[in-house]
C-alpha cells in the first residue's frame, strides 16, 4: 500500500492510508479522523519511523508486534466506540490502538501484561497528550471489575475461546470484539454484544493476530 525509503514523507503516508481506507469501506468520519490525527510514528520503535502507514506487523519488544493500520482500523470499526463512555482494552501493545479509542470514547483501560509496554505506552500517551487513557499493568484475561461495566471491550490479540470473565464485565446493551479461533489458523473477528444475561455473536471476516496471554509478566 505505501512503501517507504529516502526521502519517505510521513504526512503523504498518513494521507494514503486515510485513502485506504475509504477504499476498504472504513467512511465514519469520527474513525477517519483518529487515524488521520494519531500519529503511528510515535508509537513505532526508533528506527522503524517509515514503516508506520505500511502494511507491516513491527516488532515492539517482549516479543510482541503491532497491528497493521488497516486491520486495526476494521476491527475498530466492527468495535464502534464513538461517544461511548467507557472502553477496556485487553492488550495494551505499543499503546497505538488506545490512543486512537481515546479520540472518540470519553474513557479508556487499558492492560497489558509486559510491565516494560506498559510503561512505553504510558510515555507515548504523554508524548501526545492522551490523558484520557488509563493504564495498568495486569493480566487482561481477569478484565478489571473495579470499572465495571464497560460499554466497548476490544482484545487486541486473538483467542482461542471467548474470555468469558471479560464479557461478563460488559453493559447491558455493550459490545466485545476480539479475533477468535488457533492461533496458527485465521481467526474471525467476532463481534459479541450484551443483550440482559444473553450474548449476540456475529461474525465479520477474517483475520490473522498473534495470540493475548494470560497472566501478567513478572519478568518484564
Amino acid at each position: 500500500m505505501i512503501e517507504g525509503g529516502e526521502g519517505y514523507d510521513l504526512i503523504e503516508a498518513r494521507a494514503s492510508l486515510i485513502l485506504h481506507l475509504r477504499q476498504r469501506g472504513i467512511t465514519d468520519t469520527d474513525i477517519l479522523n483518529a487515524f488521520e490525527t494519531v500519529p503511528h510514528e510515535v508509537f513505532v520503535p526508533a528506527g522503524f519511523e517509515q514503516y508506520a502507514y505500511r502494511e507491516a506487523s513491527l516488532p515492539i519488544g517482549c516479543g510482541q508486534s503491532i497491528t497493521s493500520p488497516t486491520i486495526l482500523a476494521g476491527m475498530i470499526h466492527v468495535l464502534a466506540p464513538q461517544g461511548v463512555n467507557k472502553v477496556l482494552e485487553i492488550g495494551t501493545g505499543s499503546g497505538y490502538s488506545a490512543a486512537l479509542l481515546a479520540r472518540m470514547a470519553r474513557r479508556v483501560f487499558s492492560l497489558e501484561r509486559y510491565r516494560a509496554l506498559a510503561s512505553t505506552a504510558q510515555e507515548r500517551w504523554s508524548r501526545i497528550g492522551a490523558n484520557t487513557i488509563v493504564g495498568l499493568h495486569q493480566d487482561g484475561f481477569i478484565g478489571l471489575v473495579q470499572q465495571e461495566p464497560f460499554d466497548r471491550i476490544f482484545l487486541t490479540g486473538s483467542v482461542s475461546e471467548i474470555p468469558d470473565t471479560v464479557i461478563d464485565q460488559l453493559a447491558d446493551g455493550g459490545v466485545a470484539v476480539m479475533a477468535l479461533g488457533a492461533p496458527n489458523d485465521k481467526q474471525v473477528i467476532l463481534r459479541v454484544e450484551r443483550a440482559d444475561d444473553s450474548f449476540i455473536e456475529t461474525e465479520f471476516g477474517s483475520v490473522r493476530l498473534a495470540p493475548l496471554t494470560k497472566g501478567r509478566s513478572r519478568t518484564s
